[in-house]
């Protein structure tokens, strides 16, 4: 499997920068791991108050956070819609489990809110499987088999991508660190036609002409 996100704590992605520049009253960070970029964040605290939650297969002692207990896409449930501004998702890095948590994901995210994840470049082709759930849970081992020749993180996120455009918009994607890309829920309101020139201007579209009726 991939490294874990603690390598774009301080560094490549600057975590630490993005959290701090878009200060969200509520941070979740799915998949912990050992807990490494989980303290990191959890000591920000200590710089602006902000709600923590973290969503594991189990609980780490000694981290100020509220813990969730399970899998990805059943905790992100008990969120409210348009409520959380920034979700990070280390996982499961196969393509079945990152739609998952999308699609519970999207409508949780406020307007302005960020989805930052890992690993999309390691796993943008190649499916990542851990074969089970360390607490015990069903693991949906056929389902994501069913799915690997769609590729994994890398792929699911570009497929989210095209169907919610309009939505959600690519803000940054590295390469470095086994990769990692952030996602905006930005929402498009008016779009433009932008005419050739040396001074182009901006045309709003035209709505279509409805038909007439002929008396």
């Amino acid at each position: 499997m991939g490294g874990t996100i603690q390598g774009h704590f301080d560094n490549h992605l600057n975590l630490r920068k993005i959290i701090l520049e878009k200060r969200p009253e509520i941070l979740v960070e799915c998949g912990a791991g050992k807990g490494d970029c989980t303290r990191l964040i959890a000591r920000m605290k200590n710089i602006y108050p902000f709600e923590f939650h973290v969503v594991s297969d189990n609980k780490i002692e000694g981290i100020d956070a509220i813990w969730h207990e399970g899998l990805s896409y059943e905790a992100l449930k008990e969120f409210k819609e348009e409520s959380l501004g920034m979700v990070i998702i280390d996982t499961d890095h196969n393509y079945w489990t990152l739609r998952q948590e999308l699609a519970v994901a999207a409508p949780k995210m406020k307007e302005g809110g960020l989805l930052i994840f890992h690993d999309v470049e390691e796993f943008y082709h190649n499916s990542g499987l851990s074969m089970g759930y360390w607490n015990g849970q069903s693991y949906p081992q056929q389902e994501i088999l069913s799915m690997t020749q769609l590729g994994g993180t890398g792929m699911a996120l570009i497929d989210f991508l095209h169907e919610q455009r309009g939505f959600f918009k690519l803000v940054r994607w590295i390469p470095e660190h086994y990769g990692a890309a952030v996602v905006e829920r930005k929402t498009v309101t008016q779009t433009f036609v932008v005419m050739p020139g040396t001074k182009p201007v901006f045309a709003p579209i035209v709505e279509p002409l409805k038909e007439e009726v002929l008396c």
